[in-house]
């Protein structure tokens, strides 16, 4: 795809049935993909495609009925002097490329040369996410990555970070600006080229860019999924990660915020999208201060007010106020209709 492409979401769902497959396949053609498709499902395929480009980087992710991707002799012309590396998110799902075939099941992952023959064969619900990088770029920083091309990726704490990277990516509902686009893109190549062994030459260079904002990026996630347990702290995120105290500290400080300003932000949003959610009028103040792990409603009162310049009830006042005038509006609305 061009590297101005938006961000593309994409099922066969919304084509017509009688011609679901065929307009499929020629979406593959007309996005320059270079693969012929065949349908393995039995006549009901279900085919689910999210891509977003940024910049000569780009993640795509695909769920499918039994499928087959084939690019055969005459698509090498047409096909992308480029790296994949794939993860598979739900398998079995086979790989044949540069003269390897393998099966991998979830949270197995191998690198695809697109300017070679492949053939990957998806059973059913299989899932596979992943991340295209242009060749020059990749063999700048990986030594002869063609030798690695149709193997198993070994696993280890950068495919990890490169996984828990690209789950952080679902958040983008729109496309990223270029210039963030250009950033998460160089960040992935680097977290690619540290899942494969980098040269020695380019190994601090990948350590401080990439990997370095995907550890960043893995401590806010953990934070923001465990602000609610009250007994979490500094320890227990570094722990479930893999990383000293000292290095988590050094990260987030790196942020302007400390670990507890970083986690105390978490609550304090969470707690003002409850206030103002007409579901939650069933929960007092302190039932919801509780919920999003403050354990005492006195430090949960003033550290909001502090955060948004206003009390819990004042929050909950203002919002309760809003919902009844929109309501009278709409049933207005409706009586003049």
């Amino acid at each position: 795809m061009p590297t101005s492409s938006p961000l593309v979401r994409w099922s066969t769902e919304m084509l017509p049935e009688r011609t679901r497959f065929s307009t499929f396949r020629e979406e593959f053609t007309r996005l320059n993909l270079a693969l012929d498709v065949i349908d393995h499902s039995g006549g009901r395929p279900r085919i689910n495609v999210t891509y977003l480009p940024l910049g000569p980087v780009g993640v795509c992710s695909i769920v499918t009925t039994p499928v087959e991707f084939i690019r055969h002799k005459r698509h090498l012309k047409d096909s992308r002097d480029q790296f994949g590396l794939n993860i598979v998110e739900a398998g079995p799902v086979q790989f044949a490329n540069a003269g390897q075939e393998h099966v991998y099941d979830a949270g197995a992952a191998c690198l695809v040369d697109r300017g070679r023959l492949l053939r990957v064969f998806g059973s059913r619900g299989a899932s596979v996410k992943f991340v295209t990088v242009p060749a020059a770029a990749l063999r700048s920083l990986v030594a002869q990555p063609e030798d690695l091309s149709g193997r198993p990726v070994r696993p280890g704490p950068a495919l990890r970070l490169l996984h828990l990277y690209l789950q952080s990516l679902a958040s983008f509902k729109e496309p990223p600006s270029s210039k963030l686009a250009s950033t998460v893109g160089t960040h992935l190549l680097d977290l690619v080229a540290a899942t494969l062994g980098p040269t020695v030459e380019a190994a601090n260079l990948v350590t401080e860019r990439g990997v370095k904002a995907a550890k960043l990026q893995a401590i806010l996630a953990e934070v923001a999924q465990r602000f609610g347990d009250p007994n979490v702290d500094l320890n227990n995120v570094a722990g479930a990660l893999g990383m000293s105290r000292r290095y988590v500290q050094k990260l987030l400080e790196e942020t302007g915020k400390s670990f507890t300003e970083h986690l105390a932000a978490c609550r304090l949003e969470r707690a003002f999208a409850m206030l103002t959610d007409p579901h939650h009028l069933h929960l007092a103040i302190i039932d919801i201060a509780f919920a999003v792990g403050f354990g005492d409603v006195s430090h949960f009162n003033r550290s909001f007010r502090r955060h948004f310049g206003e009390t819990p009830s004042g929050v909950r006042a203002a919002s309760m106020v809003r919902q009844k005038s929109s309501c009278a509006s709409s049933q207005c609305a409706g009586e003049g209709r």
